[in-house]
């Protein structure tokens, strides 16, 4: 009677072992064909060792169980599921921490209740004890487990090895010389041994959470700096889209007022040149308006190059540039401007000729506006001259 009470012990502690371990280690896909399959497997185990139990009984059992039932264990798991050796050990060790207090309440019932082995009131306390155990397993222990293995590819055979020992020291306590009932005193001891293994969660999991916890702090900053200069790259292209032409890639007539009001606000002398290309709408007429932004983007480029060290150019509007002439004021020539455009417009079309108007601050006006109409009356003038239509 006593090897049959045993062996149903022996089968609701599997059941139990068993969808613990399920919880713990993720299996490959098909997951459902997967299930079954260790479902089968680990009947089969149980079967093979409620046989031993009933042949030899348990105290035999006891002494041998490792290689009949925790090395059948390992090799089918390790089969079926995801996660390999070291992640799948912890994971293994883990559910048998649980067993290991569920076994130590059962026999501590047993022993309070009859002083002796009684499998129905210690299957009774391994239940209970087993059933407490599932929020553990369900909030702390597996969504734990399952962000170590994702991030950590070493240490897990020293966390095995650690677990490995407290698990060999609760047997030999357990059952060596032989059953704690004969050693009441010992349960202690026991219970000694199981907080030691719990510690060795805590510690590992503490030092975990604080190693991902830096990690995602690096990653914050990783993201962060990745951020910032996305978000630098896009002032760019705003402050591009802002302040540059697209078409010749000189700075653009809002680039162009902003600088003379700061210029201005500083007091700083500077000259206004109105440039407007001549004979501009015959490059259109004659050739086609490809050709004409061809012209445009060239002459651009050759007022740059013309006007060098002495200030900027900038797209006004169509085909009229003004150019901002901040250093070397007294030594500026607008002849010499004139015709170094003229020498760095290659192209392979004629070149018509520009028309020039000059405005300065202060001794001409005070604001931009002002000014610019001033430098475009005299570039406007120039073309009068020269009987050109603007």
């Amino acid at each position: 009677m006593d090897a049959y009470q045993d062996i149903v012990r022996l089968f609701v502690s599997h059941a139990f072992s068993v969808f613990f371990l399920l919880v713990m280690t993720p299996l490959q896909k098909p997951v459902k064909k997967h299930t079954l399959l260790v479902i089968m497997g680990t009947l089969i185990i149980t079967i093979i060792n409620a046989l031993i139990i009933y042949q030899f009984g348990m105290m035999v059992y006891v002494r041998i169980y490792f290689i009949t039932l925790t090395i059948p264990y390992v090799v089918l798991f390790a089969f079926f599921s995801i996660y390999k050796w070291g992640k799948l050990i912890f994971a293994i060790l883990t559910v048998q921490v649980l067993g290991n207090v569920a076994i130590l309440n059962g026999l501590l019932a047993s022993y309070l209740v009859f002083q002796e082995n009684t499998p129905y009131i210690d299957t009774v306390a391994r239940v209970i004890t087993y059933i407490l155990c599932l929020p553990i397993l369900f909030k702390f222990l597996k969504p734990t487990y399952l962000r170590m293995v994702n991030i950590l590819d070493k240490g897990w055979w020293v966390l095995n090895a650690a677990l490995m020992t407290s698990y060999v020291l609760a047997y030999f306590i357990l059952f060596v010389p032989d059953a704690i009932f004969n050693r009441p005193n010992y349960f202690i001891h026991a219970y000694i041994t199981i907080l030691l293994s719990l510690l060795i969660y805590v510690i590992a999991f503490f030092l975990f959470i604080e190693i991902q916890h830096k990690k995602d702090t690096e990653l914050d900053k990783e993201i962060l700096s990745l951020q910032v200069d996305s978000m630098v790259k896009e002032t760019e292209k705003i402050n591009s889209i802002a302040y540059i032409d697209t078409l010749t890639g000189v700075k653009n007539r809002y680039s162009l007022f902003r600088q003379m009001d700061q210029l201005i606000e500083l007091d700083q002398h500077f000259l206004v040149i109105f440039i407007d290309l001549d004979n501009f709408k015959f490059v259109n007429d004659e050739y086609d308006h490809q050709t004409g932004d061809m012209y445009l983007k060239r002459f651009a480029g050759a007022v740059e190059q013309a006007i060098d060290v002495y200030g900027e150019v900038y797209r006004f509007a169509g085909d009229e540039f003004v150019c901002l002439i901040k250093d070397q004021i007294q030594a500026f020539d607008a002849t010499f401007l004139r015709d170094k455009i003229k020498e760095n417009m290659t192209i392979d079309i004629p070149y018509h000729g520009v028309s020039f108007g000059i405005s300065v601050y202060p001794r001409d006006a005070q604001n931009a506006d002002d000014l610019i109409n001033m430098a475009d009356q005299a570039m406007y003038t120039e073309k009068k001259a020269k009987k050109i239509r603007r």
